[in-house]
């Protein structure tokens, strides 16, 4: 397949960026790209491709701008209910945390997401994977987080995994079962943090290697905020995950700079995100 007449072909090429080198792309005017395969095989000027691949099914771009497909690595895919009552809070002042402690934020959505059935949270899931795709995100990670039980949590990545074979999407998926301390476990963090090293992570490689034996781990993602998991809790849930052989994610310093960040990077995690008020200096 050669698709030509693109006003701008972005290349990308080069491997990674840094810094300033973020912005500068790598674009031809007029381009074409050669498919086979499913892999690209060349690109250069649409008359030079034209030329050396005529017997090739072409699609005309009708200068559009043709470009890889964005990769969002930080996503909550699977979940029910909503969370419009709390934008009288925001407009009050009431900080996300603030509205966490009052009962809303993570554990609202918990709550709805318990109740929901397979199907809604399947349908609503598609729902908002056909939206990524549309607007041109072609890979994206997607997390648990909002059942907060060993069950409930496993139950999330089934119906993810269910869902990422149905859909023309990467799906990259993560177990966050350190979300939020769920109602149950209330003001005893430590304890909701045993449960998961002792119980949740053993039982998901478990359970993967059972249903999944031929794929990679999923990622294990911790919520690192005093409020929530303070750098110990998130130190000891990650090391554990790690020599489970789990790769490692973690909301770091979103809220406070307690050093997530810098605990993600001596534990060798591949993503440390939201990082807004780490001292990047």
């Amino acid at each position: 397949m050669l698709i030509h007449s693109a006003s701008q072909l972005v290349c990308l090429r080069g491997g990674a960026q840094r810094g300033s080198r973020l912005g500068k792309l790598d674009i031809l005017e007029d381009g074409a790209v050669l498919v086979q395969d499913g892999s690209i095989q060349a690109l250069g000027s649409s008359r030079d491709l034209l030329r050396r691949y005529p017997q090739e099914d072409k699609i005309d771009a009708l200068q559009r701008v043709v470009m890889p497909g964005f990769v969002d690595p930080h996503t909550h895919l699977i979940w029910a209910g909503d969370r419009s009552n709390e934008f009288s809070m925001r407009l009050e002042g009431k900080s996300y945390m603030e509205i966490m402690a009052a009962g809303g934020g993570i554990n609202a959505t918990v709550q709805a997401t318990r109740l929901a059935s397979d199907k809604e949270l399947k349908v609503a899931s598609t729902q908002r994977a056909w939206s990524a795709l549309k607007h041109g995100t072609t890979t994206l990670e997607a997390k648990s987080g909002y059942a907060l039980t060993v069950d409930g949590e496993l139950r999330l990545l089934q119906v993810l995994m269910q869902l990422r074979d149905e859909i023309p999407l990467d799906i990259l998926p993560t177990f966050l079962g350190a979300h939020a301390v769920p109602p149950e476990f209330k003001d005893r963090p430590a304890e909701y943090t045993n449960l998961i090293i002792q119980h949740a992570l053993p039982q998901l490689k478990e359970w993967w290697h059972m249903h999944y034996p031929h794929e990679r781990l999923p990622f294990v993602d911790v919520f690192c905020e005093p409020a929530v998991f303070n750098l110990e809790q998130t130190r000891v849930i990650l090391s554990t995950a790690k020599t489970l052989g789990f790769p490692l994610k973690i909301h770091a310093d979103e809220f406070e700079n307690i050093g997530g960040a810098s605990l993600a990077v001596s534990l060798g995690a591949d993503f440390a995100d939201h990082p807004g008020k780490k001292n990047m200096g």
